[in-house]
């Protein structure tokens, strides 16, 4: 058997490698491969090797490569019967597969010349042998015309069509032109892959697995995991993202006034959305949580304490955990509860601070604000004025 060994780099993208043969030397040529990426061996560990072949008439030819030293990228094919059935002109290659992933190595010519055979019938024969072939010739004629068949050039047909592969091989419809400008087809295999391959610049556009998958291969599309896309990306809605595969989901919405708003789901892998636990990015730099306040004015216990006149009346503002109160107060009574802040304003524990008597004399005393929001004063008499601005965490 004659054995022709040839290294292939399939990151060059000539391969000008001719091989010649004869039509119909079955089993009597062996190529033997040294695939390489950038003058490295290619790991074929995992790998199934296939031999991929057609001609200017359309005959297509997938078969398997034995994998020889998978570590160091060495496999062999050997010609088939079917791949030495034709002369004719080959253009070959194999094809690297491992689940999902596929990569092809440059054309190979393949020269097949005709044998002795071909075209040639004894002369004691040549009467018989044609009168068999005209038999047959009119035999079929007559079924074709009792039979509904679809012509070959500008005919309809209705219904399906099966086109069945034997096993190991491939079946598969072609568009190409003379000038091969145009030269597409869709193909299916034995094993279930069904793909649709650019033959002139040797890329598979379009393919579904064994197991169902379908992959399109273009450089224009984003993949659903893993990819990167360069520009702009503009949503339209309001609700443009979810994340979030496991427990709560986080929604990312675009307010009225432009704000951007997270907010989480209502419950776990819900799609309704809890605003009252949202937080804002304002457009004016500001970020705002679900529990922060405006300014509050606090109603003051008249009966234990009064607003200055001329001052601002007491309030509250609340920002993230801190908590700010404000104001005046006169004609306090000690110890008694002149005003009470708002639920979502309340410390953890009792907040204690002293706050200058305004004087002269001047002097101090002790602000408290306990757990329940409940305010008291303590070491000051009713004839004075206190201004405070106590601030603490919740």
């Amino acid at each position: 058997m004659r054995n022709e060994e040839m290294m292939i780099d399939v990151a060059d993208p000539v391969c000008t490698k001719t091989i010649r043969s004869r039509q119909n030397d079955k089993n009597g040529l062996k190529m033997t491969v040294y695939v390489r990426e950038k003058g490295q061996p290619i790991d074929l560990t995992g790998y199934a090797v296939k031999y991929e072949a057609t001609n200017h008439i359309g005959l297509f030819i997938r078969e398997d490569a034995q994998i020889v030293d998978a570590k160091n990228g060495v496999f062999a094919y050997t010609l088939s019967i079917q791949a030495v059935s034709t002369s004719n002109d080959w253009t070959a290659y194999f094809v690297m597969e491992k689940g999902t992933e596929r990569m092809s190595t440059p054309d190979i010519r393949i020269q097949l010349r005709r044998d002795v055979k071909e075209g040639n019938i004894k002369i004691e024969n040549y009467i018989s042998e044609f009168d068999k072939l005209k038999k047959q010739i009119d035999a079929l004629q007559q079924a074709v015309d009792k039979i509904d068949v679809v012509k070959r050039s500008g005919g309809i047909m209705t219904g399906y069509l099966t086109m069945r592969p034997t096993s190991g091989s491939n079946i598969g419809v072609g568009f190409n032109s003379e000038d091969k400008v145009l030269d597409i087809g869709l193909v299916g295999a034995s094993d279930g892959q069904f793909y649709l391959k650019d033959w002139k610049n040797n890329k598979v556009l379009l393919d579904k697995s064994p197991t169902g998958v379908f992959n399109v291969f273009a450089d224009n599309l984003l993949k659903k995991a893993g990819d990167i896309i360069n520009g702009l990306l503009e949503f339209k809605s309001d609700n443009a993202i979810v994340l979030g595969s496991r427990s709560y989901k986080t929604v990312i919405h675009k307010g009225a006034q432009g704000e951007l708003i997270f907010a989480p789901s209502t419950k776990e892998q819900g799609d309704t959305w809890d605003w009252s636990k949202r937080v804002e990015f304002r457009t004016d730099g500001t970020i705002k949580q679900a529990t922060d306040t405006d300014w509050i004015q606090i109603s003051i216990n008249t009966v234990n304490a009064s607003n200055v006149e001329g001052r601002q009346v007491t309030r509250a503002k609340r920002n993230g955990d801190q908590v700010s109160v404000i104001g005046s107060l006169k004609n306090v009574k000690e110890g008694q509860v002149v005003f009470n802040v708002p639920v979502a304003m309340r410390p953890a524990q009792q907040i204690t601070d002293v706050v200058i008597i305004a004087g002269p004399p001047y002097s101090i005393c002790e602000f408290n604000i306990e757990t329940g929001g409940n305010v008291r004063i303590y070491n000051i008499t009713t004839d004075k004025i206190i201004h405070f601005s106590i601030n603490y965490l919740v």
